[in-house]
């Protein structure tokens, strides 16, 4: 069993990797983007892009300073989430274009294994209860697919 204080430390060290994959290295995650979705106005918003990956880190931090706690374990949970769906998103995009997403690496290898296993542990210890899993599992769905239609503007 992992305790909640790994689990609130593997979520930014996750989170960090993902990032450096999508921008850094291999890098390349804004172009792929723009060719699974291609945008009709602006291009690419990359202000955006640095402002959601920036408030994921920021907000992923605080169950570590929170310890564990009902709060703590909801934050936790609705960012790994949203994660979690982020890696269903990357492997899609494979799917679609036929060619490496920039982030379906480390969102295979640390997003969806981080997700299962947290969801297994903090349902199965009744930490969460199924119906707040579900709102933080419908929230992060309702992120991807908002995110998605607001780059096809």
């Amino acid at each position: 069993m992992i305790t909640f204080s790994t689990l609130a430390i593997l979520l930014p060290a996750a989170i960090m990797l993902h990032v450096t994959e999508e921008f850094l290295f291999p890098g390349g995650f804004a172009e792929w983007y723009a060719e699974l979705r291609p945008p009709k106005t602006e291009g690419i918003r990359y202000g955006y892009l640095v402002w959601i990956n920036t408030l994921m880190i920021g907000v992923c931090v605080l169950p570590l300073y929170l310890g564990e706690n009902p709060r703590a374990i909801s934050i936790w949970y609705c960012n790994t989430a949203i994660a979690g769906i982020n890696a269903c998103f990357h492997i899609y995009g494979v799917f679609v274009l036929k060619k490496y997403s920039p982030g379906v690496v480390t969102g295979v290898l640390f997003y969806l294994p981080l997700f299962i296993v947290g969801s297994w542990q903090l349902l199965s210890a009744e930490s969460i209860s199924l119906l707040k899993a579900s709102v933080f599992v419908a929230i992060a769905i309702g992120y991807h697919v908002f995110s998605y239609i607001r780059q096809g503007r």
